[in-house]
C-alpha cells in the first residue's frame, strides 16, 4: 500500500520593514530635493540672466554739467513746479493741459475694463505715465530726467487731488459735462465705494502723497549734488 505524503506550503518571508524616515529639516519643508533644487535654481538664474539689467555705472564725467549743473538744474525744475503746483491752485500752463490730455487718454486705455476701474483710469494713467518714463531713465542711469520726472508725476497728483476734493460740489467745468457731474469720476467712484463721505481726507492723502513725491525729487537732486561733489 502506496503511502500519500502531504506536502504544506511555506509562507513566504515577509520583505524587512524600512525603518521610518527621519523627519526633514523645516527650512527644507516645502523645497524640491537635492537635484530638482539645483535644476530649479538653474532654471531661475537662466531666467534672471535674460532679464534686462540696469546699465552699469559709467565713470563720473569731471564736466559742469554732471559735477554740478545737473543737480542745480534739476532742483530748481522740481523748485519751480512745486512753486507753481501749490500757488496756482494746481493749474500750470501747457503742463497741465497736456495732463488733461493724458487723462482722457487713459479713459480710452481703460474702456475694456469694469466702470469702476474705467472712471478711475484717467488719473491712475495721468501719474503713472511720467513715473514709468522716470523708471526707464532710472534704468539708461539718467538721474537729471529721473528727478525732473518724479517732479511732474508729483504735480499730476496734486492735480488728481485737486479733482477728487471736488468729488461733493463737482464745481470744477469738466470735459464733455452737461453740467448734471454724470461724468465726473471721483463724484462716481467715490460714491460707488460709498466713500463720498471721506473726500477731504481722500484728497488730503492724495495731496501729501504730492508733497512727499516732490520731497523725494528734491532730495535726489541734493544727494546727486553730494556725491559729485564727493568723487
Amino acid at each position: 500500500m502506496t503511502e500519500t505524503t502531504k506536502t504544506q506550503a511555506t509562507p513566504a518571508a515577509a520583505p524587512p520593514v524600512a525603518p521610518p524616515a527621519a523627519p526633514r529639516p523645516l527650512e527644507q519643508i516645502g523645497r524640491a530635493d537635492a537635484g530638482g533644487g539645483a535644476s530649479a535654481r538653474a532654471s531661475r538664474a537662466a531666467f534672471l540672466a535674460r532679464l534686462p539689467k540696469r546699465r552699469p555705472a559709467a565713470e563720473p564725467k569731471p564736466t559742469l554739467w554732471y559735477t554740478t549743473l545737473q543737480w542745480v538744474v534739476a532742483a530748481a525744475i522740481a523748485a519751480a513746479l512745486a512753486w507753481l503746483t501749490f500757488a496756482t491752485h494746481g493749474w500750470i500752463p501747457i503742463l497741465s493741459p497736456f495732463d488733461l490730455v493724458v487723462h482722457e487718454i487713459g479713459h480710452v486705455l481703460f474702456v475694456w475694463a469694469p466702470t469702476l476701474l474705467m472712471q478711475m483710469g484717467g488719473s491712475i494713467t495721468q501719474v503713472a505715465l511720467p513715473l514709468v518714463i522716470a523708471a526707464c531713465f532710472w534704468w539708461r542711469r539718467d538721474d537729471f530726467a529721473v528727478i525732473v520726472l518724479l517732479a511732474w508725476a508729483a504735480e499730476s497728483l496734486n492735480n488728481v487731488s485737486i479733482y477728487a476734493a471736488d468729488a461733493q460740489d463737482m464745481l470744477l467745468p469738466l470735459v464733455g459735462d452737461d453740467g448734471s457731474g454724470a461724468g465726473h469720476d471721483w463724484h462716481n467712484i467715490l460714491g460707488t465705494l460709498g466713500w463720498l463721505g471721506s473726500t477731504d481726507a481722500i484728497a488730503n492723502a492724495v495731496r501729501t502723497a504730492s508733497v512727499l513725491l516732490f520731497i523725494v525729487a528734491l532730495g535726489l537732486a541734493v544727494l546727486g549734488f553730494y556725491r559729485a561733489r564727493q568723487a
